[in-house]
Order: C-alpha cells, then structure tokens, then sequence
C-alpha cells in the first residue's frame, strides 16, 4: 500500500511538473512567431541536456541509495547540483557570444538561470529518493504558481519577444527553488561529508551520468538535426507536438522512476521475480499510455489551436507517430529500471552505446531525404527496435544477477561452517 501511494503522489509531482513546462511553451507557443518558436525548442533542448546530466549525479544518484541516505546526503546533493548547474551554465553563456539573434538573447538568459533550475530539480529528486514527497510537491507547485502569476501580469495580448517568454519560464523556477530551501533538512555539516559521499558514489555517478548523456543527446540531437535540416518550422512542428504529448510523458517517465526503488525492493526480497515484474510493468503501462496518448492525437482542433497556436498546423499530422513512441519508452524504461535495480548499470551502457548511433544515424538521413513526419515515424521504428535490445540485455543480466547471488549464499554458508 506504502508502494502503491509512493507511485501515485509522485506521479501527481510529474504532472504538476509537466504542467509547469507546459504553461511555458504554450506561452510561447501563443506569444511567439513559428520561427522564434522553434528557437525556444532549442533553448528547451539544452535546458533539458543540462538538467539531465546534473540529475544523474545528483537525483539519480539519490533514488539507488535508499531514503535514509537519501535524506542524509540531500544537502550535499543540493551543493553538488548548484557547482554543476553554475559551471554547465557559464558554458552556456559563453555560447551565446558565439551566435546571434534570439538565439543568443535565449542563451544568455538560461546561462544566468541554469543553477537554479538544476537546484529545483534536484529538490524533487531528493523528494522521491527520501520518500519526503512534500518537498517535490513544493518546488513544482511554486514553479507553476509563480509562472502563471507573472505570465498574466506580462501579457499584453501581442507577439512578445524571446527575451520575456524565456526570462518569465527560467526566472519562476529559481524563485520556487529559493523558496523550497528552507524546507530541506540538513543532516550534519556538509561539507565534511562531501568528499566521502562523492568517493562512496562516483563510480556510480559516471556510469549513470555516461547513461544519462547518451540518452538526453538522443533525444535532444533530433531538434538540432531538424533544425540543421529541415528549417526551424520543423522544430515548430516537432516541439509542438511534444506539447500535446507532453503531461502524458511526463507522467509515464514519472511513473517509470516511482518503479525503480520498487524495482530494487523487489530483487533484495524476490529476486527472481524482477524479471517478470518488469515486464508486467511494461505491458500493464505501456498499452495504458499507449490509449491514452492516441486519444490525444485525435484531439479537435480547437483543441490543439488553443495549445499551440500557429504551430498546431505543423504538429497535427506528426501526432499519432508522436504518441507511440512514449509507451514504447515506457517498456525500454522498464527494463532499464530493473538493471538498476539489481546494480548492472554498465547493462544499461552497452545498450545505450548500440541504439543512440544509429537512432541518430537513421534520424539524420530521414531528415535529409524527408521530412519531419518521416523524422517522428523513423523515431519511433528506432524505439520499438531499442526496445528488443533491451529486454534481450536485461534477460540475460537478470540471470547472471542470480547466479552470483546463489554463488554468495553458498560461499556465506561455507564460511560460517
């Protein structure tokens, strides 16, 4: 029961977090002209590149370490995520001397941002592995109501700038994460520990940030190939349709990581049933997010206006490709959780090492030959195949997983002979 209300706050999280960058993007979806539009995607997609490194040595991390280490080690995860967030997010200031425009107006402001937002995400993710829900519940909350509050007194019913849309989005998220600080308790000094809990955790932390980076640059690679290749209204089209799909990504990512401590409470009590409950997992989920986001493809266009704006037009026929590639994550997410589960992270980067080249490889010529509905289709395929590999490593590391555990309760019982 403890299980089941586990998953479902930290879904109502996700959701609320999904809403938080969807009211973004719609907001810019509303007050931005297509081309400026698909700008802010690519802001969106470095954010997410960043936001996804510093989580896997810090969120990430936390969740594999149980929730009494967990909270102890919360502080100096929050100092960890705030000497990344400034270091990643110098870098990317420094980028924006280097390109013109509102490229460079956007880069400049998520440079000055990215500590904060990386503090924010981290606070949540200290929320779920410490089974303090409330403090995820806080930071995304906050996010929400500060950008809803600042969007209405900013508006002013025409195109708005670049500048204002991206400094509204990223400055409310530092503001929810200063003001979610005080409710983080510190377990003795922090930086005495820092050191130790690093040395404990970075063979740990390279594995999941290695993981973690070859799937966010996946991911993130398709908007700067589509804008390399098909022009920025494509990423008007690819990131709108990410809008629409968006709260049902979301919530089965979020779904997906409430699994993962019941996945490693599963193989410290039944290990031999991890397997066959990550599968349940992957069906069970996958064909429900699966109805639910072909549902959201068939959405009016009323609908879809009133979500996008300009762009609906260039996202509408890529939708129902859109909405089978988040179930299919779902099952790869699945098997990804039970590897962690039993410590075969380096399981998890043979597989990332053979599907993210030639995801991007085929992602890339159907750009270039096609266009932006080939792209999503060709994602898709790519997801379905991943999914076999995954299964097929998984499977396989399941099983060396309890040879090795036979192998040690035979050694304990011999040595207490």
């Amino acid at each position: 029961m403890r299980s089941v209300k586990s998953v479902g706050l930290i879904s109502v999280d996700q959701a609320l977090s999904s809403l938080s960058n969807l009211v973004a993007s719609i907001i810019a979806a509303h007050a931005l002209e297509p081309a400026d539009f698909g700008v802010f995607g690519i802001i969106f997609a470095i954010y997410l590149l960043a936001i996804d490194s510093v989580r896997a040595i810090t969120g990430e991390t936390l969740l594999l370490a149980g929730a009494q280490r967990a909270k102890e080690a919360a502080a100096i995860n929050l100092v960890v995520s705030a000497a990344f967030g400034l270091l990643i997010g110098m870098v990317v200031l420094a980028g924006s001397y280097f390109v013109d425009g509102a490229l460079a107006t956007g880069l400049a402001i998520l440079g000055f941002g990215l500590a904060g937002l990386t503090v924010q995400d981290t606070i949540r993710y200290i929320g779920f592995a410490a089974k303090q829900i409330h403090l995820s519940l806080i930071a995304d909350s906050l996010w929400l109501a500060f950008m809803a509050v600042a969007s209405l007194l900013t508006a002013t019913g025409e195109t708005a700038s670049l500048a204002r849309v991206a400094g509204t989005w990223i400055f409310t998220g530092c503001a929810a994460a200063l003001c979610t600080l005080p409710f983080v308790r510190v377990h003795g000094p922090i930086f005495t520990r820092l050191t130790l809990w690093l040395r404990e955790k970075r063979v740990m932390m390279a594995s999941l940030l290695i993981d973690r980076g070859i799937v966010s640059a996946t991911q993130q690679s398709v908007i700067f190939i589509i804008a390399i290749l098909i022009g920025l209204e494509g990423n008007a089209a690819y990131r709108g349709a990410q809008i629409v799909m968006g709260p049902i990504n979301v919530f089965a990512m979020g779904i997906s990581t409430a699994m993962i401590p019941h996945f490693v409470g599963i193989w410290q009590e039944r290990p031999e049933a991890l397997h066959r409950e990550a599968i349940k997992f992957s069906v069970l989920g996958g064909f429900s997010i699966l109805a639910i986001s072909q549902a959201a493809a068939w959405m009016p266009d009323q609908i879809g206006r009133a979500l996008v704006g300009q762009s609906w037009q260039l996202s509408q026929p890529i939708l129902h490709a859109m909405a089978l590639i988040i179930p299919l994550q779902i099952s790869n997410f699945a098997a990804l959780g039970a590897l962690r589960a039993m410590g075969r992270v380096r399981g998890a980067l043979v597989v990332r090492v053979i599907v993210a080249p030639s995801t991007v490889l085929a992602i890339a010529v159907a750009a270039y030959f096609g266009s932006i509905s080939a792209v999503v289709w060709t994602q898709a395929v790519c997801t379905a195949l991943a999914a076999v590999v995954w299964w097929s490593v998984t499977k396989k590391n399941h099983q060396l997983g309890l040879k090795e555990l036979i192998v040690s309760k035979s050694a304990s019982v011999d040595s207490g002979k």
